[in-house]
């Protein structure tokens, strides 16, 4: 368990990870004054938990190995297509979303 905790990379993503989830919430209490801690287990939305684990994780392998380092490398690469993936996914849901309000809105 300890090494676990000493794991600087995996607590980095950790680390990450709760603070973008945590932001969900400051945001909301921000634009809609109003305190909805649901979005702290809540997926998808801004900022992305998945991406910030990502970006820790290359950066503190970077900063720890060097950024011509193969694990700098390997997180970069999985990190990159993880970023991708949800910005595709987003816009995908967002397309989706207004269709769908088109829809409901000509049934109506």
């Amino acid at each position: 368990m300890r090494e676990i905790l000493l794991n600087t990379p995996l607590m980095a993503a950790f680390a990450a990870t709760l603070l973008a989830q945590a932001l969900k919430v400051v945001i909301v209490l921000i634009t809609e004054r109003r305190l909805a801690l649901d979005r702290l287990l809540e997926t998808g939305g801004m900022p992305s938990s998945h991406s910030a684990a990502v970006a820790a994780i290359a950066t503190v392998l970077g900063l720890q190995y060097g950024f011509g380092s193969p694990y700098f490398a390997l997180a970069a690469v999985f990190g990159s297509v993880v970023v991708y993936d949800a910005t595709g996914i987003r816009r995908a849901a967002g397309k989706q979303a207004e269709l769908i309000n088109d829809l409901v809105n000509e049934l109506a």
